[in-house]
């Protein structure tokens, strides 16, 4: 559709479109091979960490320090093995690397392992933060506290020994506060998108219920509509027969007039029963921020809607029947890629106002579809009125917001 002002799907989204948010971070806690035990980053950190630490420990990375060799490359795993399992069990493995560190230091004796047991106890922090809770928390960073003190008092490349807690410590205390901030964050993306969820399953529901009373009260009417024409039909064969002999004029007209009458009353009937008729369809029921694509697909004309007032959501029956209401009086607007029509929508605290300006379709072609827009609008107490002048059709259709007719 080309030269829209405005849509009422944005006007709408802009006051009540629930952000999504994608966790960017996800990879750092999601499951990897269906085992909800260990998480990727666990599995990549792990091997770099580990790699790192037997590079240093075995004499591949160029060193001055003494203690070399197989036993120290395989003691420096339990300073870093225990992220693989940080994801499920944190605690434990922050308890596993102050176990290790200890177990190198008083084994293996001095040496750097630095380079790779202390990002592996950030990297436990974070987990902490991000998979605990509170006390937890609070045990864990305990344990790790342990482990950098052993670390700082081995380590030869730590020059400030025990002294370097005052660092160290803060630090992880970083990490461990920005894996708390993710779960927070998370938690309440899982409730958002839970929420969105509820909303849109009772939208459906709502719109199904409203429909559901429209076609009651349709029914209701229809049984009125059918009594009056049937009335008309008697009242008008008792005239004409009262005037057969004396008047075969009038006889005559009387027919016309109940075979007018009878078609009218069967296209009608056959037009509500339509809409009766229950579809197979498990679509949801359209509303007023689908305009701008029914104006789209419904005609090939150059269609612009407007939005004016405070857009918001409307009950679902005042939206179907909104929806309804401009779909019928685009039937009535020739249809030409040539031709221009405006469609506004205007919200008001006491009204929705309805305006299709276009090309006009012929007098006699436009009827049935005025019929059913004006049908539509007295479901809702509403009123309807077109005129044409000039070849072009202007139909303005108020709907009310008070309670008792919404």
């Amino acid at each position: 559709m080309r030269g829209r002002n405005a849509t009422l799907s944005d006007a709408v989204e802009e006051r009540h479109v629930v952000t999504r948010l994608v966790p960017q971070s996800s990879w750092l806690t999601g499951p990897v091979f269906g085992l909800p035990e260990i998480g990727l980053a666990e599995i990549v950190f792990a091997a770099l960490f580990s790699a790192f630490g037997v590079a240093l420990t075995s004499g591949l990375i160029t060193s001055t320090r003494t203690h070399q060799g197989v036993g120290a490359a395989i003691a420096v795993l339990l300073m870093t093995a225990p992220v693989l399992f940080a994801r499920r069990w944190s605690v434990e493995a922050a308890a596993a690397l102050a176990a290790g560190a200890a177990l190198n230091w008083l084994v293996i004796g001095h040496m750097v392992r630095c380079g790779a047991g202390l990002p592996a106890a950030f990297f436990v922090a974070f987990m902490l933060g991000a998979r605990t809770g509170r006390r937890d928390r609070v045990l864990g960073m305990v344990f790790l506290v342990v482990n950098l003190f052993c670390q700082s008092s081995s380590d030869p490349q730590l020059a400030g020994g025990p002294k370097v807690l005052i660092l160290f410590v803060p630090v992880s205390v970083g990490f461990l506060i920005a894996g708390a901030l993710l779960r927070a964050r998370n938690t309440v993306i899982a409730g958002l998108r839970a929420r969105t969820a509820e909303l849109r399953v009772q939208r459906e529901k709502n719109a199904e219920l409203a429909v559901a009373a429209d076609r009651a009260r349709i029914a209701g009417e229809l049984d009125d509509f059918l009594r009056d024409r049937v009335d008309r039909i008697a009242v008008t064969a008792e005239a004409g027969r009262a005037t057969l002999d004396s008047e075969p004029a009038e006889t005559q007209a009387a027919f016309v007039t109940i075979q007018n009458t009878g078609r009218q009353t069967l296209s009608h009937m056959r037009d509500v029963v339509r809409g009766l008729r229950d579809g197979a369809s498990t679509e949801p029921q359209p509303v007023l921020a689908q305009l701008d694509r029914l104006l789209g697909e419904a005609t090939t004309a150059d269609a612009r809607l407007t939005v004016t007032g405070d857009p918001r959501m409307l009950p679902p029956g005042v939206e179907l029947s909104g929806y309804r209401i401009v779909e019928h009086l685009l039937l009535a607007l020739e249809n030409d890629e040539t031709a221009r029509i405006d469609v506004t929508v205007a919200f008001s605290p006491e009204a929705l106002e309805l305006r299709v300006v276009g090309p006009s379709v012929p007098v006699n072609d436009a009827r049935p579809a005025l019929a059913a827009a004006t049908e539509r609008a007295a479901l809702h107490g509403g009123t309807l009125r077109s005129q044409a002048r000039d070849g072009r059709r202007e139909t303005v259709v108020l709907l009310p917001l008070v309670a008792g007719r919404a």
